[in-house]
């Protein structure tokens, strides 16, 4: 599983136009609902949040796995929008470059690394960092939130 964080709300709305952009956010339902920065409550959350700001957001949908193509062709997404915000890691995102090429996909998160997880104690542990975040490996984190967590919960030996 990948954990990505996603961009602070300000930075997100500096990609926007909003006289230009008709808005399609999507939202990947597996990785990025666990890490906390996708599924129904995050679509839901910045959803409002542009709308009560002016911009058009034209459609919003949740799909199982943003990063697999089988299952966005199956989903067959018709879109009103020019310009897609997709909640996922970049598997997600370069899913989306790739399907919708007539649209302006932004990228809106940031790969911090390979996580495991415990579901029963709700918690996620970077076990592979990603470039730049070598300073994660180890940490802990809440499902469905991303907080951090202090002390170590789940007991494995990272790389």
């Amino acid at each position: 599983m990948i954990f990505a964080k996603i961009e602070p709300y300000e930075e997100i709305t500096k990609k926007l136009d909003k006289k230009e952009d008709k808005i399609a956010i999507i939202a990947c339902n597996t990785c990025a609902r666990t890490c906390g920065n996708g599924g129904i409550n995050k679509l839901n959350e910045l959803g409002l949040r542009l709308i009560r700001d002016g911009y058009n957001v034209t459609d919003e949908a949740v799909i199982l796995y943003a990063c697999s193509e089988p299952i966005l062709r199956e989903a067959k997404l018709d879109l009103d929008a020019n310009t897609i915000i997709v909640l996922s890691c970049s598997a997600g995102w370069s899913c989306f470059t790739r399907n919708f090429a007539d649209k302006k996909v932004l990228k809106v998160t940031e790969d911090i690394g390979l996580v495991m997880t415990d579901t029963d104690k709700e918690i996620f542990k970077v076990v592979i960092p990603c470039k730049g975040h070598e300073a994660d490996l180890g940490k802990e984190f809440r499902t469905h939130t991303g907080e951090p967590l202090v002390g170590e919960k789940i007991k494995v030996r990272c790389i």
